[in-house]
């Protein structure tokens, strides 16, 4: 009797193991076989698949040659990216940038489209540069009139100097040219009330060769 219950345990138990087995290979007919790129696009519970990207911080680098994009760096004061050889304040120092938007026929004064001429003294500049224009049988360009406090400190000036009270003129001789202005002398701008008041020389060199304004009252000039 006794042998007869061992031996109806030890049946009991290779039973149990028997059907444990039978269940993990039913499970595994249950669950398709994935291949290594079928497991590399699967995403994660909860999250995305990983496309290799490394973490910040991890140190990884990028391919050989790779150069991070560098965003234009904006000029001093909000303006626009500046053109080489361009001065800033009016008139340009490089032949190749000295051709007018409007290229003007006859002698006389025409401001550059864009440029406001309508404040201060500018009405009244801008008539006796019109006039001296005549006068020498050459075309006079007006490149910079008025401009606002922001536009002058954006474009190398400062936020309180003459073009922002309609003082001022920055002129152009036949073209765009910067030291074009210096074919016009100190006396044959007195002659029509205007002169140089930064640097009163006619010398191409002069960076403000080009920067005219009214004489002031009581201020003589050759």
């Amino acid at each position: 009797m006794r042998r007869l219950a061992t031996t109806l345990a030890i049946a009991l138990a290779i039973a149990g193991t028997l059907a444990a087995r039978l269940r993990r290979v039913r499970t595994g007919l249950r669950t398709p076989v994935r291949t290594d790129g079928e497991r590399a696009a699967t995403p994660p519970p909860g999250g995305q698949p990983d496309r290799g990207a490394a973490p910040r911080g991890s140190g990884r680098s990028r391919p050989h040659g790779h150069r991070r994009r560098e965003r234009p760096r904006p000029v001093a004061g909000g303006g626009p990216p500046r053109a080489e050889g361009v001065q800033p304040c009016g008139g340009t120092t490089n032949s190749a940038n000295a051709q007018p938007l409007l290229q003007a026929s006859a002698p006389g004064f025409y401001p550059d489209p864009g440029t406001s001429q309508t404040e201060g003294a500018l009405p009244r500049l801008t008539a006796e540069l019109d006039a001296l224009a005549k006068s020498l049988h050459v075309i006079i360009y007006g490149i910079s009139g008025y401009r606002s406090p922001a536009h002058s400190v954006a474009v190398g000036g400062f936020a309180n100097d003459p073009h922002t009270q309609g003082l001022a003129e920055d002129i152009g001789v036949n073209s765009l040219l910067r030291s074009g202005a210096a074919q016009i002398s100190e006396a044959q701008l007195a002659r029509f009330g205007l002169y140089r008041p930064f640097d009163p020389s006619d010398d191409p060199n002069n960076p403000e060769v080009n920067h005219l304004q009214l004489i002031p009252a009581g201020v003589r000039c050759p």
